[in-house]
């Protein structure tokens, strides 16, 4: 179960000339590949972290995700492929994803830039929960454009109200996500 799956998280993303994504030592005995390029610790499916399903950001907002981690690589075509991350860890959750293993995608520059990415998303795990406690929530697709990161409100909110309230430009969601997890 979960040392096999990190394993096996670990062997193919390095086969693959990929860095291999920050999991939290705790996540990791849970850890399962219920299929290939699929490795999470709960029920996922991989085309919808694809399509960057509004769901999942909507279930982060209400409180209905318990920690956990989730990464696949997904897509449809020639060119239209993913690394999709998902983390919901303490203060701290991150859907984030990053075009990679298409036949028109310059996949050395995106393991690349991926690997840069998940840097910043390892270093934001160290930080303290922001003043007055919450989660912070950082939402990141190169894919689709989108960018965003706030704190989770009180009571919830709807996905696409904290896209639109919360909107950064470029990769400033982790700037964002690092200072809202700095203790003033």
């Amino acid at each position: 179960m979960g040392t096999h799956a990190w394993d096996d998280l670990v062997a193919t993303f390095t086969a693959s000339g990929l860095p291999v994504p920050p999991v939290p030592e705790p996540l990791r005995p849970a850890l399962q590949a219920p299929q290939p390029w699929c490795w999470t610790t709960r029920d996922i499916d991989p085309v919808r972290m694809y399509l960057f399903d509004a769901g999942f950001l909507a279930d982060i907002l209400a409180g209905r995700v318990e920690d956990h981690v989730a990464v696949s690589h997904a897509g449809h075509g020639i060119n239209s492929y993913a690394v999709n991350y998902h983390l919901v860890y303490g203060p701290l959750a991150v859907l984030m994803q990053v075009g990679w293993g298409g036949v028109y995608t310059d996949n050395a520059a995106a393991a690349a830039r991926l690997g840069e990415l998940w840097r910043r998303c390892d270093a934001l795990l160290t930080r303290p929960a922001p003043d007055g406690g919450g989660r912070v929530v950082c939402v990141f697709s190169e894919l689709r454009g989108v960018s965003a990161c706030g704190p989770v409100p009180p009571g919830g909110g709807d996905a696409h109200d904290f896209l639109a309230a919360h909107g950064t430009a470029g990769d400033a969601a982790f700037d964002a996500a690092r200072r809202l997890l700095t203790r003033a």
